[in-house]
C-alpha cells in the first residue's frame, strides 16, 4: 500500500487541500462529443493545454455520461481532460464490453487535438475512474488482458468510487493491475451484495489505498432539473464534493507528479471526511449481506453497567 516518494512539502494542509478541490478550478471548460471519434460519449477538456493528463471515466448501471455532467466537468476544470464512454446501458451489460470502450476512448483523445484544437493528451499521462460497475470496469480495463482485440493500454493510475460487482473475471484482472489505485466507499458498506471495495482493493496487484466517506450515501449520480440552472444537481452534496476532491487530488498526483497533492497518494492520511482503510483490520458494522441490502441500521453499541 506504499505511495509516491514524498518531495517537497506541500503549501497547504490535506484538509486545505480537499476543501479547495470541492470548489471548481481555475480552467475554462469545454464540452464535446465522443461521436466525431466514433463512441458515443462526452468529453470535457479544458479550454486550453498541451499534453494534459486525461482520464475515461466508466458509469454506474443503467446510468450515462449525463449523469456525471458536473462531475466530469470539475475534473477538466482542475486541468484534467475527462471522458466517458455511453455503452453497456442495458440490463444486462457487460463489464469486458465497457471496458473495451474506457480503453478505446484513451486512445482517442491521445490521438487528436481536442476542444477548439488547442488541447492535446500526453498519452503517459493516462488515468481510469468509474462509478459502480463502472468502477469495476475500469479496473478491467487497466488490466494487461487483451479486451475484445484491444491491447493494455498504459494507464498511470485507477479510481473506483462506490465499485460494485460485477463478473468472475473481476478480481483475477484486479491482480493483475499495476498502476497505483484508490477505491471509495462508504463507512459500513464495504463488502455487501451490491458493493466489493474492500474484496476489490485486497486483490487490487499495485500500491492501492481504500478510504471510506462517513455520513454520506453513494448518491453520486445526478439528475438534469430546472434546478441545475442554480448548481442543483441531484446528486448526495456531501457525496459529490468529497468524491470530487479526491478524484482531482489523486489524479494530479498520480498523472502530473505535482508534490502539492502527495498526501492523496498516502495509504494512510486522512482526508477531510475521507478516512483511509486498513486493510488488515477494516471496520466492522455487525451486518450481514442481507442485513445490509435491506437496508438494516447496525446495532447500537450498549454500555457496560457498572
Amino acid at each position: 500500500m506504499a505511495g509516491k516518494k514524498r518531495g517537497k512539502t506541500p503549501s497547504r494542509s490535506p484538509s486545505q487541500l480537499v476543501s479547495a478541490l470541492t470548489r471548481r478550478g481555475p480552467h475554462k471548460v469545454l464540452r464535446g462529443d465522443l461521436g466525431i471519434v466514433g463512441i458515443s460519449g462526452q468529453v470535457f477538456t479544458p479550454a486550453e493545454g498541451s499534453r494534459l493528463p486525461a482520464i475515461a471515466f466508466g458509469h454506474s448501471w443503467g446510468a450515462d455520461s449525463r449523469r456525471y455532467r458536473d462531475l466530469l466537468l470539475h475534473l477538466a476544470s482542475w486541468g484534467i481532460v475527462a471522458a466517458a464512454p455511453d455503452g453497456q446501458r442495458g440490463f444486462f451489460p457487460s463489464d469486458v464490453a465497457l471496458a473495451a470502450d474506457l480503453r478505446a476512448t484513451l486512445t482517442a483523445v491521445s490521438s487528436v487535438s481536442l476542444g477548439l484544437g488547442q488541447v492535446t493528451v500526453d498519452p503517459r499521462r493516462l488515468g481510469l475512474a468509474g462509478h459502480g460497475f463502472g468502477a469495476s470496469a475500469a479496473v478491467i480495463a487497466a488490466s494487461d488482458e487483451r479486451l475484445l482485440g484491444q491491447q493494455a493500454p498504459s494507464i498511470g493510475a485507477v479510481a473506483g468510487l462506490f465499485p460494485a460487482p460485477t463478473t468472475s473475471i473481476l478480481e483475477p484482472a484486479a491482480a493483475r493491475v499495476q498502476a497505483p489505485g484508490m477505491f471509495v466507499a462508504t463507512a459500513g458498506d464495504l463488502d455487501s451484495v451490491d458493493a466489493n471495495a474492500l474484496r476489490l482493493t485486497r486483490a487490487y496487484g499495485g500500491d492501492v489505498t481504500l478510504r471510506t466517506i462517513g455520513g454520506v450515501s453513494r448518491g453520486l449520480l445526478e439528475k438534469r432539473s430546472v434546478k441545475s440552472l442554480i448548481g442543483v444537481n441531484g446528486a448526495n452534496r456531501g457525496t459529490h464534493g468529497v468524491a470530487r476532491a479526491l478524484l482531482v487530488g489523486f489524479f494530479l498526483h498520480q498523472l502530473t507528479d505535482d508534490p502539492e497533492y502527495q498526501a492523496f497518494g498516502d495509504p494512510e492520511q486522512a482526508l477531510g471526511a475521507a478516512s483511509p482503510v486498513d486493510l488488515d483490520d477494516p471496520p466492522e458494522d455487525g451486518l450481514d449481506m442481507v442485513s445490509r441490502l435491506v437496508g438494516a441500521k447496525p446495532p447500537k453499541k450498549r454500555s457496560r453497567v457498572r
